[in-house]
């Protein structure tokens, strides 16, 4: 059992009261609660169904303080879209860090960074918020996020595979037909409902995917891999 000064120390520590966040946290802390209710209500009522008020009730808070961190709707809106992008670009880096160079392993995984952008909610966002009005400045602006987040998504996985052995013309074909084909089918749900053949079909690709790089880091006269 503790002595009476152990038991008086415990006491006070128990006693103390928790340490407040500093202005720099709280402003923080009150930033991402917005942004995650904003997130949640775009992607279930697009960006013409958006209203501040809402987000603000999402997320537990009075409409100044929203009002007060984004005053306007689309600086909220931005705000939500560049979360999604940097959390789409952070796990794309981490299938890559995870797949340990193995081309293999990098095309699933490359197959799954694909599906999990372009046939969920994410790229549903992102094209909604890219047909607002392209020529606006908000339009401008959300073209400058994809370029910014997007654009070295596809690169890391182009780089990824090159230092896998592969020349960079088969890598780029390989990487830009995968996103393609993706995003086609992401767009296609769009259009009627879910689309049950896509996993089938991705199936494939990753079959033919597997083939071109198979031959491509070959030498002349070494057997090929069976996919």
């Amino acid at each position: 059992m503790p002595d009476q000064a152990e038991a008086n120390a415990i006491g006070a520590v128990k006693s103390a009261p928790a340490q407040r966040r500093t202005q720099l946290e709280r402003t923080q802390l009150t930033q991402e609660k917005l942004v995650r209710a904003a997130i949640e209500l775009l992607k279930k009522r697009r960006y013409v169904g958006l209203r501040t008020l809402d987000v603000a009730e999402l997320a537990g808070l009075s409409k100044g303080a929203s009002t007060h961190h984004f005053p306007t709707k689309d600086s909220l809106v931005l705000r939500a879209l560049e979360e999604v992008y940097r959390e789409t670009h952070d796990r794309a880096l981490e299938r890559i860090a995870g797949s340990a160079n193995s081309t293999q392993q990098l095309l699933h995984a490359l197959i799954e960074d694909s599906k999990d952008f372009f046939l969920g909610d994410d790229f549903v966002m992102s094209l909604d918020l890219l047909m607002v009005d392209p020529s606006s400045d908000l339009g401008t602006r959300i073209k400058a996020l994809a370029r910014t987040y997007r654009l070295p998504v596809e690169q890391a996985w182009t780089d990824a595979l090159q230092a896998a052995g592969h020349t960079p013309r088969a890598v780029d074909d390989v990487v830009r037909l995968t996103f393609a084909l993706a995003r086609g089918f992401g767009i296609r749900q769009l259009i009627g409902g879910p689309e049950g053949e896509a996993e089938h079909l991705m199936q494939v690709w990753l079959a033919t995917a597997q083939t071109m790089l198979a031959q491509d880091s070959c030498q002349p006269g070494d057997e090929v891999p069976r996919p």
